[in-house]
């Protein structure tokens, strides 16, 4: 069953960090679609070196760039706010706990969202084959 209330509609804040956090827009079907789309060039690209750890974080960090729109406690090494640039964005995301706290409160429910409409459908009619029993009889 699809939610509709479920997701949000305004920009919301994060805490990604002690003393920083960042105010995101909601995942729309099109930064979806370009997120998969930067799945899809990880999975293309000739090195398969961890294809699968490279193809998640090309998801996070494309809809990073497209759903970050401020943020607070963020500062270049002399400790002056930095602005939100595609660059800074990067940045903030080459460090771990940023990154994997934006990911857990940001994209995984995003996906899981994505999943509510992706269940299972109902059965066709009629009956299928039984499977065979692989279970061992008990003794």
């Amino acid at each position: 069953m699809i939610k509709l209330s479920s997701a949000p509609t305004e920009p919301f804040w994060l805490d990604l960090v002690p003393g920083v956090r960042v105010q995101v827009r909601p995942i729309t079907v099109a930064a979806m679609l370009v997120a998969r789309e930067a799945v899809g060039k990880v999975y293309r690209d000739e090195d398969q070196t961890d294809v699968t750890i490279r193809a998640g974080m090309a998801m996070v960090r494309e809809l990073a760039q497209r759903g970050i729109v401020a943020w607070e406690g963020v500062g270049d090494s002399a400790g002056e706010a930095v602005a939100v640039t595609p660059d800074a964005i990067d940045a903030l995301l080459d460090h771990w706990a940023a990154y994997d706290a934006l990911d857990a409160l940001y994209v995984a429910p995003a996906l899981r969202r994505d999943q509510e409409k992706n269940g299972s459908s109902n059965s066709p009619g009629g009956t299928s084959p039984e499977e065979p029993n692989t279970a061992t009889p008990a003794a």
